[in-house]
């Protein structure tokens, strides 16, 4: 049987069993998941367990069983998919367990104000041995389960405000968490999107008033509490791997977007779930290829906005396509979700309608499964800044300006990859000639200092938001003021006036050998005033390499936003560099992510249409996408290639090849959803 991990193509079925569940099992039949099977044909399948309330929807001896329960339905799945050699994987919702918290309130995490929380347990606490390990094991032992996806974890983490924990990291630290008098407005970070509250806004119920969460000591406390939950992550993996024979576990978001770290556990496999569209996934895949693991993302196969009046709906199969064509080039596999219904059966029609996104998946594998993608140009997203910058455990609110850059440079026909804190080394910088530094707020020390050589060496850095700047400002030959302030700016373009609604300092002292890119004036919201331009991005020559400084939160501005002109703007920045990108955009509409990758020898260029709205804020599903025609790319290739060929659809294009350039011309007649243009060098 082939390893969950090994897998390219996999089903996530979860339906979060609650207290008013009945009838589990009454409409799932064997012939409903053969049905599936035989249809998709997954490499793997992953089936509901536990979710958050906590109730698991099998008969568990050690957990806290779903009533209602009519069959075994665990027992239904691992039956069918052991008759057709695919491995099962259980969902199990980790730190968040409503059920557990109630029974066991010694678990819970205690709030800000000094309450327990009702839905998340403690890392610090029995949960972990008490149930999570001990169900584990069970459902691998006693069912013959392949593997574990462990949901609700980083996203849902919070820091645990116990006494006995606060007492732990004052004795570690030697610091003493600071607090302030009285009520404070809630901070933009402090509620968990998913609906429970940090602190409930309020002062605490022991009137010490709430903690000073600007304060150094607050941050420690909050980096504790990071550590111990990786510890606790550690923790079950090492033991239940101990306990178990070839079973593969992940938590869910661990070592990505959410915790931007070096991958210190023994995890099988990455993964993670989005109801977002096909933005969401363009940075999240550019983490997932960097850190050494197999992976894949789980786009759900609908979408809904969590409000009172929202409605389900399930995705296209065009939606769905283009969704995985954000990441299916940077080598991941596709993991796709459907809810089952409660009583644990399946929405039939919903398979059907996927099977061309199987099909569309399945020509890919041979090109794309274990590529390795690249870029020159890459966007840094930092642990360290959003660890200081944001009031949660991890980052799911903490990802917008990382995205915007990310987004903005594809948006601009521009390859673009993602540097951690932990990649920015000299091994890592060899091959990259730009890299993005997108509205942080805080620079660690050694990472400035490994960017300057990098520059020094002949690289380039482009600096966005007025304090990312401020923290260069000692070698970009400016002097910034103490302070930005909300301003309506028109930036000078050839010859349009970009208007922006910016956070910026000014005026900018400029020494004579900094050149001026472009200025701006302020206005009211009808036009500016052509009177005095003040600079608002600048390029300073640094070693053999520069630096170009952009001095408004321009990341921010474009999430809000999306402008073409300051699209455009950045990419004629990006050229400007002293700089040679492996693929130029030639000819044709700017509508297309194009995605730089080698396997086998070959060099692989990805192209995605992203004509169209497929903002997830702006509109639920869509049915059609146009297709581009009439583009041109052209590559440095050092020869002239053996061949060229369209793939899957294994067409050769129209191309020629210039030796005194060493490029290679590609003509693309038509561009539905993806294409891989297949480079075989002689």
């Amino acid at each position: 049987m082939k390893k969950r991990s090994e897998g390219y193509f996999g089903l996530h079925f979860d339906f979060h069993a609650g207290a008013d569940s009945k009838d589990i099992g009454k409409t799932l039949t064997e012939g409903m998941i053969r049905e599936v099977i035989e249809m998709l044909r997954p490499d793997y399948i992953q089936c509901d367990c536990k979710g958050h309330p906590g109730y698991s929807s099998y008969p568990t001896n050690v957990g806290n069983p779903a009533p209602g329960q009519l069959t075994d339905i665990l027992e239904i799945w691992r039956k069918v998919t052991k008759e057709y050699d695919v491995p099962l994987v259980v969902h199990y919702s980790g730190g968040w367990d409503a059920r557990a918290v109630e029974l066991h309130p010694e678990w819970a995490t205690i709030n800000e104000d000094g309450s327990r929380h009702k839905d998340i347990a403690s890392p610090f606490k029995g949960y972990v041995d008490g149930l999570l390990i001990p169900q584990l094991v069970e459902v691998a032992n006693e069912y013959g389960v392949d593997g574990a996806w462990i949901d609700g974890e980083a996203w849902a983490a919070m820091p645990d405000f116990d006494e006995e924990v606060i007492a732990a990291f004052e004795k570690k630290t030697g610091m003493k968490l600071v607090r302030l008098e009285g009520e404070r407005p809630r901070e933009p970070g402090e509620i968990n999107p998913w609906g429970h509250d940090a602190d409930k806004g309020a002062s605490p119920a022991d009137g010490k008033g709430v903690y000073d969460k600007r304060s150094k000591e607050y941050r420690a406390f909050l980096d504790f509490c990071r550590e111990r939950f990786l510890a606790y992550v550690k923790h079950y993996v090492d033991e239940v791997h101990r306990r178990t024979k070839n079973f593969e576990i992940t938590s869910n978001w661990i070592f990505t977007s959410e915790v931007p770290r070096p991958v210190t556990i023994d995890v099988d496999y990455l993964s993670g779930d989005y109801s977002a569209c096909y933005n969401f996934a363009r940075l999240d895949g550019r983490i997932f290829c960097e850190q050494g693991k197999p992976w894949d993302m789980m786009p759900w196969g609908f979408t809904a906005d969590f409000s009172l009046n929202a409605c389900l709906v399930t995705k296209s199969p065009d939606a769905l396509c283009r969704e995985v064509s954000a990441f299916l080039p940077l080598g991941g596999g596709l993991l796709m979700f459907y809810t089952q219904r409660r009583d644990g059966s399946v929405r039939l029609w919903e398979m059907h309608e996927l099977k061309p996104v199987v099909k569309f998946t399945r020509d890919r594998e041979p090109f794309l499964k274990g590529c390795t993608p690249f870029s020159s140009i890459c966007t840094l997203y930092s642990d360290y800044d959003l660890g200081n910058t944001l009031d949660t455990l991890f980052y799911l609110p903490g990802t917008e300006t990382a995205r915007n850059a990310v987004n903005l440079v594809l948006d601009s026909a521009h390859t673009c990859g993602c540097l951690m804190d932990h990649t920015v080394t000299p091994e890592y910088l060899k091959d990259k000639t730009v890299v993005i530094l997108p509205d942080m707020k805080f620079v660690r020390a050694d990472i400035k200092g490994a960017l300057l050589k990098f520059v020094e060496e002949g690289g380039n850095i482009i600096l966005t938001g007025y304090e990312c700047c401020k923290a260069f400002e000692d070698v970009l030959g400016v002097t910034l003021p103490e302070e930005s302030q909300e301003h309506r700016i028109y930036i000078k373009g050839n010859p349009r006036w970009i208007s922006q609604c910016a956070k910026i300092g000014v005026p900018i002292a400029i020494e004579d050998s900094v050149s001026v890119v472009r200025t701006f004036c302020d206005g009211d919201y009808r036009m500016p005033a052509e009177v005095s331009p003040n600079a608002i991005i600048t390029k300073t020559n640094y070693g053999k390499g520069a630096i170009v400084a952009i001095y408004y939160n321009l990341f921010e501005v474009y999430s809000i936003s999306p402008d073409f002109y300051v699209r455009n703007m950045v990419g004629e920045i990006i050229d400007g560099l002293d700089t040679e990108p492996l693929v130029k955009y030639e000819k044709g509409l700017k509508f297309v992510d194009i995605v730089t990758a080698r396997k086998d020898g070959k060099l692989l260029v990805s192209l995605t249409n992203t004509v169209g709205i497929y903002s997830e804020k702006r509109l639920r599903a869509y049915d059609e996408i146009p297709p581009l025609t009439d583009l041109e790319m052209s590559v440095k290739v050092g020869q002239k290639p053996k061949s060229v060929t369209l793939q899957p659809e294994n067409v050769v294009p129209k191309y020629t090849y210039d030796s005194a350039t060493q490029r290679v011309t590609v003509a693309i007649d038509r561009l539905h959803i993806h294409t891989i243009v297949v480079i075989e060098i002689m």
